[in-house]
């Protein structure tokens, strides 16, 4: 699965812990791309693309859009 930078992901930590953040940098090598993602518990991981365990879809605000 292919992943870019803003997307919100929910990945492993250790053995049982699992979080939820926003990926901001990409390091990109042959056999297996690194992800640098911003947890929304207020920490910073460095996890390899095997730890991600699905996207987390954007939700959609409910508010009406102005013009």
């Amino acid at each position: 699965m292919r992943y870019s930078i803003g997307d919100i992901v929910k990945f492993k930590v250790g053995t049982d812990d699992i979080q939820e953040g926003e990926v901001q940098i990409i390091e990109k090598s042959l056999n297996e791309d690194i992800l640098y993602i911003n947890s929304f518990g207020g920490w910073a991981y460095k996890v390899t693309e095997k730890r991600i365990i699905s996207m987390v879809p954007v939700k959609k605000s409910s508010k009406p859009q102005r013009s």
